[in-house]
């Protein structure tokens, strides 16, 4: 292999344009990579910059739509002919799509599945190369909807199974190859995507899913970021397949937070 250009560990992150993203390459460049972030929006990703390189650390922005299968090929080979190396990659993008069988449009399931599966794939198909000639790490992020249902969220909860799915089978495809694939399933995350959520919902919907979670709150993005770095890092060398729940114990079983307060 080449001497890669950049002597930094190097990191690609996905919907790096806020939320979970954002949050985690702020966390990887904090923790000493280079980082390129890839976002259609590109403000987010500019905002994303100004944040990582106000504290030193080193990026790049690539405008791009993860669903745009012929500019992510170009602008991917772009970055890694440049880098010489990609060691871990971060795919964050993702949409929310509500709605059940009924009530869903076709064009919002296919969108749904278009983000948050099949540019998922996209950006494995064109980056597994380069992370099998580093021996590095895929983390997609799913959520909670990938391990369980949820009324009114048909198209959401499938495409997040889905990509369950698909890193269990690059665990098992890569993994002998020295590629190690896991996925994250967050619950409900204080980021833009849970406040367009909710300001389409009632806020008893809030209520209730505020209430089911045993620690008594939402997650905050960079609690997300700081485990999708760990699953990146040499840390979680042997850790391969795995499907992390971040959800403050809600997928434990079922939980009233009366009973458990009246217990005290």
């Amino acid at each position: 292999m080449k001497r890669a250009r950049y002597s930094a560990p190097v990191a690609l992150v996905t919907g790096a344009g806020s939320g979970i993203g954002r949050a985690t390459a702020i966390e990887l460049a904090g923790r000493g990579y280079f980082v390129a972030l890839l976002d259609r929006d590109e403000r987010g990703i500019a905002e994303t910059e100004l944040v990582i390189t106000a504290t030193g650390g080193e990026v790049e922005p690539i405008p791009c739509d993860v669903t745009d299968v012929a500019r992510l090929a170009t602008v991917l080979k772009a970055f890694t002919d440049k880098s010489e190396r990609l060691d871990a990659v971060a795919a964050c993008a993702g949409i929310e799509v509500l709605g059940d069988v009924l009530t869903l449009e076709e064009t919002e399931w296919k969108r749904a599945l278009d983000v948050n599966v099949t540019g998922v794939f996209n950006t494995a198909k064109h980056t597994l190369p380069y992370l099998l000639d580093v021996g590095g790490a895929f983390v997609a992020v799913a959520s909670d909807a990938g391990v369980f249902g949820a009324q009114g969220y048909s198209a959401y909860v499938a495409s997040k199974h889905a990509v369950v799915g698909l890193i269990r089978c690059m665990a098992l495809d890569f993994g002998p190859r020295g590629v190690r694939s896991n996925v994250v399933c967050p619950s409900f995350v204080e980021t833009p995507m849970a406040d367009r959520i909710f300001a389409a919902s009632s806020s008893e919907d809030y209520d209730f899913y505020q209430a089911i979670v045993p620690l008594g709150r939402f997650a905050q993005a960079r609690e997300v970021a700081q485990v999708i770095a760990h699953l990146l890092s040499a840390e979680a060398s042997y850790t391969n397949g795995l499907v992390y729940n971040i959800d403050g114990g809600s997928t434990a079983g079922y939980f009233r937070a009366e009973t458990a307060s009246s217990s005290k």
